[in-house]
């Protein structure tokens, strides 16, 4: 959208709300044939609001209807708009089906509003049980985000502990146990690496060498997992997932290479490391759960911390290089899933303020942090060589 083509749409949005719509909608009109969905987009909503004003109904429906169906960044606006027509009309079913669309589309910030009339709506028509369920995903109950990515993480760990235990023999109930065939090959351990045995740096995050040793890694996973990944979506986390574990694993043997190490807790320190400069440094707008969870991170963190370095045979190494790690991943890169109090400035004409970072710089800044990671394996090899 060009500077010109955004100046006519606020200057049609302007005579609307000045009290001359017919004028507004004879600007408009020439923008909704435009290929950028967010211009034809923001065309059909003025249009529909002017027709709304001068009490034309049907002719409000049909343009916020346009509107919706336009696609691009402002089309839930649109699927909104017809929802909140269709109650004025009475079509509380059409108007369910034109919200649930608009909470497809919908920013994350507005999804709880919209679940709220949803409720209501479902409740007038009877639909009780369905009801609940959307005032609790109003109040934030419980998470929206599915946490794959948390979800694989787990049952990859726990299903590569019981592999483990089943091809050992043993059933191993303590902290730290000595572990089976599987963490024998998958541990990280500097001469293996350096023997050409790559991957040990990723597989030591999967093993783990006990039973207690499994659950407590799992419990802090399990807690500030899903709500990391709902910040920074599915595939940003599982990269930054694998780029803590490999800190942890490289700061092992560049500083320990005689040691062995194996367990998730390199980069769960790396998520602990995240979550607290990202609830401090960015000014996010999380709702309560949200804000619970990550008012947690430096109190674990610190406690954790003071655990690595009082309990012997703890990887001091692995929790600070996944440490390192996440603290340097949140410097860079904000959440992406989020809305900021920066984002909530706008421009006269309605514009954000506060842009969003370019892909390619947020995969600029993952292939930086994998660089650093690199060189490191690579001093390090030559060091044990």
């Amino acid at each position: 959208m060009t500077d010109e083509l955004r100046q006519r749409l606020a200057d049609g949005q302007r005579l609307i709300d000045g009290g001359d719509p017919e004028a507004g909608i004879r600007i408009l009109e020439t923008l909704t044939g435009s290929p950028d969905p967010e211009l034809a987009g923001g065309a059909w909503l003025g249009i529909g609001a002017a027709r709304y004003r001068t009490d034309d109904e049907p002719g409000a429906l049909e343009a916020w209807q346009r509107a919706a169906d336009a696609g691009g960044p402002v089309a839930w606006l649109g699927w909104r708009s017809v929802a909140e027509q269709q109650v004025r009309d009475g079509h509380l079913d059409e108007a369910i089906a034109a919200y649930r669309e608009a909470d497809r589309r919908a920013p994350a910030h507005e999804r709880g509003a919209i679940a709220n009339r949803i409720a209501w709506l479902l409740k007038e028509t009877g639909h009780d049980f369905a009801a609940r369920r959307q005032f609790n995903r109003a109040r934030g109950a419980y998470a929206t985000y599915p946490a794959y990515v948390t979800w694989a993480i787990l049952a990859i760990c726990v299903g590569a502990f019981v592999v483990d235990m089943a091809l050992s023999g043993v059933a191993d109930l303590s902290l730290f146990g000595s572990g089976g065939p599987l963490v024998e090959r998958g541990l990280i351990y500097a001469p293996a690496v350096a023997q050409g045995e790559w991957w040990r740096i990723f597989t030591s995050a999967f093993l783990h060498l006990g039973l207690l040793h499994l659950a407590f890694n799992m419990y802090a996973l399990w807690l500030f997992g899903p709500i990391m990944e709902q910040l920074y979506g599915h595939v940003e986390y599982a990269v930054l997932f694998l780029l803590c574990a490999a800190g942890g694993s490289v700061l092992t043997i560049v500083a320990a290479p005689d040691s062995a190490a194996a367990g998730a807790s390199g980069a769960i320190f790396g998520l602990f490391g995240l979550a607290f400069v990202v609830s401090r440094r960015r000014h996010l707008l999380l709702g309560p759960q949200a804000r619970a969870i990550l008012s947690q991170a430096g109190g674990l963190l610190l406690i954790n911390l003071l655990i690595t370095f009082t309990i012997p045979q703890i990887s001091w190494t692995g929790h600070l290089g996944g440490l390192a790690i996440g603290v340097l991943i949140g410097l860079l890169l904000a959440p992406r899933n989020v809305p900021t109090m920066g984002g909530l400035w706008r421009t006269p004409d309605g514009r954000t303020m506060a842009s969003r970072t370019p892909a390619v710089m947020r995969a600029g800044a993952y292939v930086l942090v994998a660089a650093i990671l690199v060189v490191g394996t690579w001093y390090a090899i030559q060091q044990v060589g």
